[in-house]
């Protein structure tokens, strides 16, 4: 009897610490979750050579509370070392993680942070301080996520994005791989962000709206020129309404009205499009415009247009009767 397998039994926050424990003391081990009428709860075994035994058990009575510790010898017993690399999850004080949820290699949580129901971090995810992570959410690798950020039921969040602080996250959102988000950032329930997008301070973008990537200059590529990625930015305090679909240049101080579509346009600075507007691939709004109508017009060529066809319907209002 020269080994003994040792089981404990602990539960939530207290099990990412006891692994940070084995991984340190270069401790081979396996994790099992168990179900039990209290809640979910991970089995940590690892077996170990007699004389280290109690120094084990200490180190899981030291990084557990009240753990179900079960202990028994092992008669035949290789001593494999498989060389995995593993790489720590580090929970800073007061960092908090439900049971349910799933971390993997190298997540780190600041301090007052709150990872709750079955939300999945991926490899390197780095949490700040004082931020929520709802139930359902998936975060994948690489990617940082800043301080007092608001995290929604079911957001997913691609791979290597990098949000900055006060951001809130509403319901059911999707942000794709590569992204951008600067301070101060609110994106409404079940809105959709692409790839390579940079969406800059205290933008507000409004539920079901999709800011996009237009990727290519043309479908059938011909030059280097045409082959060129047409990247999506979001200037500082622009305003994007509900179920809008945007991509382009848009400059600061921009207000898009809900169901508008911006297709891969430049919106200059202080300029607004009208709800429901129109502003077709490659055309330019000037800065401080207001345009509306489809395809998108300034507001002083609709009142024209508008005077003129009264004019030409009471001056020809003969001919237009005589022939409907």
């Amino acid at each position: 009897m020269d080994y003994y397998k040792i089981i404990a039994t602990v539960r939530g926050t207290i099990s990412y610490r006891l692994r940070n424990t084995f991984n340190h003391n270069k401790l081979d081990y396996s994790i099992k979750v168990v179900k039990q009428s209290d809640g979910r709860k991970l089995e940590f075994a690892t077996i170990i050579p007699k004389e280290r035994k109690e120094e084990v058990l200490q180190l899981i009575r030291e990084s557990s509370l009240d753990p179900v510790i079960t202990i028994a010898p092992i008669l035949e017993y290789n001593n494999p070392n498989p060389g995995q690399l593993v790489r720590d999850i580090y929970l800073a004080p007061k960092a908090s993680v439900s049971s349910l949820a799933e971390l993997y290699d190298g997540v780190s949580i600041g301090s007052f942070s709150r990872v709750v129901g079955n939300a999945l971090l991926q490899e390197d995810v780095r949490i700040g301080e004082g931020t929520f992570i709802g139930s359902g959410v998936v975060v994948r690798g690489q990617t940082s996520i800043g301080d007092n950020c608001h995290i929604g039921t079911g957001a997913i969040i691609g791979n290597n994005v990098i949000m900055g602080n006060n951001v809130n996250i509403e319901e059911n959102v999707t942000i794709r791989a590569n992204v951008v988000i600067g301070d101060n950032v609110s994106i409404g329930t079940a809105a959709n962000i692409e790839s390579n997008v940079e969406v800059k301070d205290n933008v507000r973008i409004g539920p079901l709206a999709r800011i996009f990537n237009v990727g290519r200059k043309k479908a059938e590529l011909e030059s280097n020129e045409d082959r060129k990625v047409i990247a999506t930015v979001i200037n500082s305090e622009t305003f994007i309404g509900s179920g809008a679909i945007v991509g382009g240049k848009i400059g600061s101080k921009v207000m898009i009205g809900s169901n508008a579509v911006v297709h891969t346009a430049i919106v200059g600075d202080g300029a607004t499009v009208g709800s429901g507007a129109t502003v077709p691939y490659g055309r330019k709004i000037e800065s401080a415009l207001t345009v509306i109508g489809s395809p998108a017009k300034a507001l002083d060529e609709y009142k024209f247009e508008k005077k003129l066809m009264s004019f030409l319907k009471t001056k020809y209002k003969k001919q237009i009767s005589d022939n409907p």
